[in-house]
Order: C-alpha cells, then structure tokens, then sequence
C-alpha cells in the first residue's frame, strides 16, 4: 500500500473499475463518495500517470498520419492527437503537452541530460508528467528568456519544475533571449557559469520545445525583442517564426545571420545532433514554422494535432 494516501485511493479506485470491472456508481457506493467524484479521481488517476491507456488498432488505421509524418519527413517518431473536443488553443495545448509528458517520461533514464524551452506548451508537458525519481538526471534550460514580467513564460520555472518531477539538478540559464548587441552576447558568454549551461545544452541527448509563429502579435513582438519595421523586414525575407528563439525561413533557413549571433541559446545544429529532438507544437497559426523545421531537419520527433499532420502531408 502505497504511504500517499491519495495516491493510495487513486489507486484503489483505478484498481475497482479498470481490472474489477465495477461500474462508477458502484465504486461511489462502495467507498461513499459521490459518482462525480470517482469520475474525478479516475482522471486525476489517468493525468498522475496511475492509469496507462493503450489502444490496439488490429489494422493499424489509427497509425497511418503517424507513419506517413514519419516516413515523409524522416522521422524517429511522431505523435498526432485529434482535435474534436479541443473547443480552443488551450484545449490543444493541454493534449499537447499531455502526449509530449508521455513521450519525454519514456525516454529520460539513468544519467540523461535533457534540454527544455520555455512557452505555454511546455507548461502543459510539465503539468501531465509521472512524477518518480531517476538517478544522475540533469535538466538544463535551452534558451534565454522573455524580461518583460506581463509576457514571462517561466521559463526558470519550468526548467525547475522539470527537474524537481525527477529529483534531478537544474541548470538555468537567466538571460534575455536575444540581447541588442552581439558584444553583450559575447560577455554573457565568456562568464564561466552561463558557458557551462550552454555546454551541457548542447551535450543534452533529448531537448523538447516548441515553436512559435512570427507577426507583429507574436509572444517575442509584445515582449519588444522586435520592431515594427525589423518585423516588416524579416517578414520581407519569408520568415515565418522561431524555433528555439531563432527566427527561420519557410524554407527552414536561418532568416537573419546579425539577429541569430544576438540569440542567447543553443544553436539551430545542435538540435540536428541530438538523439531525440522533440518539437512539440499544433494549430494552423505554427503550420508554416513546423513545416520549416521539418525541413530544417531540427527535429526527429515531432508531436502534433490531426488537422495540423494532414496539412503537412498534402492531404486534402
């Protein structure tokens, strides 16, 4: 029996309806709880990691998109969740994160360094993964951040919060995500603590992030990283957002040589020499910059919503 005493009930509640077979409202009667609130506790049972779904399609019709994405783009692995149901950009985002939680739990083990961004999706990831302990695990942040408060994306906090789900040690990396001089950078740089940090980024043999769009709404414009007109510009060069706080082409190239050496951050290559780079990202506003990364080859895996992979496959 587990010392958690809520983790205990989750556990004798899973226990009762998945291998016992008990309907909800006879678990409710049996424990004396309402019938909503075994509802509750089986989700909270399935969102802690107690509970693992698995489906089984015998003739493999629900693998199709993740096999084409896969075969088309040369991929590890891709992950396609459904849109029905996803009333709105959080609601996608939370499927998001909860299939990447899955993903990212199955590759880290003893030893593993792993490389985190920041945004709202990774809020999500962190949120949906199995809390447990692994030996000599080291979480390190990716990229600098956002300084203005109103547009922060906790980026210190997720690499924290990702750490503390392993018993692992954070590094962080306190900094803008692109400073106005590359005279800054390079000062930044030459402090042997930020140095080690972005070392073992790029050491990192997992790093999972997402990617954003570009115009003049975007998360890095309101937090004043741009201008109207640098925007104009970049805009003018078919850039279409940023991975990893660098800013790419549709065609999946670096868009501005002078803006790219004023990133604070691991670089676009190093992700191509990762074992498992993980993009995480969906909905029709990231179609192109997910298309440019594909492209780019800065990914190996990839997850995604349906309608997001059937555009990247061409399909009607």
């Amino acid at each position: 029996m587990s010392s958690n005493p809520i983790l205990a009930r989750l556990i004798k509640v899973a226990r009762l309806y998945y291998l016992y077979n008990l309907s909800q409202q006879q678990i409710a009667d049996k424990l004396k709880i309402s019938r909503p609130g075994v509802s509750r506790l089986l989700h909270e049972a399935r969102d802690r990691g107690v509970v693992h779904i698995e489906i089984v399609d015998p003739e493999g019709n629900g693998a199709d998109i993740e096999r084409s994405l896969r075969e088309k783009y040369g991929l590890k692995k891709a992950v396609v969740v459904p849109n029905e149901g996803a009333s709105d950009d959080s609601g996608l985002k939370q499927r998001l994160g909860m299939a990447a939680a899955r993903v990212l739990d199955g590759l880290v083990r003893e030893g593993s360094v792993v490389g985190i961004s920041w945004g709202s999706t990774m809020q999500e990831l962190i949120r949906h993964l199995n809390p447990r302990r692994v030996k000599d695990v080291t979480i390190v942040q990716l990229i600098g951040g956002i300084a203005r408060a109103e547009y922060d994306t906790h980026a210190s906090e997720i690499a924290m919060k990702l750490a503390d789900n392993y018993k692992a040690v954070p590094f962080l990396l306190p900094v803008p995500a692109i400073v106005d001089d590359v005279r800054v950078k390079e000062a930044l740089m030459s402090d042997s603590r930020i140095a080690r940090v972005l070392d073992l980024g790029r050491q990192a043999e997992i790093a999972v992030f997402s990617v954003g769009r570009l115009d003049h709404g975007c998360l890095m414009c309101r937090a004043e990283y741009f201008k109207k007109h640098e925007v104009d510009a970049l805009l003018r060069k078919k850039a279409v957002g940023d991975i990893i706080s660098r800013i790419v082409t549709d065609a999946g190239g670096v868009c501005s040589p002078e803006l790219d050496a004023r990133t604070v951050g691991i670089e676009l290559d190093d992700l191509k020499k990762k074992p498992f780079s993980i993009a995480v990202a969906g909905g029709r506003e990231k179609l192109p910059v997910i298309r440019a990364g594909l492209l780019g080859g800065y990914f190996n895996v990839l997850v995604t919503d349906e309608e997001t992979a059937v555009r990247l496959l061409d399909l009607k």
